[in-house]
């Protein structure tokens, strides 16, 4: 499947540049985070897009408001199962004409 090939992708390339990947496709009831990982005192929720072609839209149109909320609540569902209490940050990987782009603090949390 294209989605799952991005995420490995994502990951793999998460790991190239040292993070250290926590969990993948990880859900609680409804809610799902493609990629949880550590990156240095951050703990990142990093979504995942897979596109063939452009025609959709590029990286700053990939995360809908309602996509930006359900992240949020997963996170805070993280938290409480895991008593988490430190640094958070949400990332996206893009991947559109096989070419993967990585972005910071692509949104903030609600």
């Amino acid at each position: 499947m294209i989605g799952d090939e991005g995420e490995k992708q994502a990951a793999v390339y998460l790991e190239e540049i040292g993070f250290e990947i926590l969990e993948r496709n990880w859900r609680h009831k409804h809610l799902e985070v493609d990629i949880i990982a550590k990156d240095g005192i951050f703990l990142t929720f990093v979504e995942v897009k897979v596109r063939k072609n452009s025609i959709y839209g590029y990286e700053n149109a990939l995360i809908s408001k309602a996509k930006q909320k359900a992240l949020s609540r997963a996170a805070e569902a993280y938290f409480f199962e895991n008593n988490y209490t430190g640094q958070i940050r949400f990332d996206l990987i893009s991947i559109i004409d096989k070419k993967l782009t990585y972005i910071e603090d692509a949104f903030w949390n609600y």
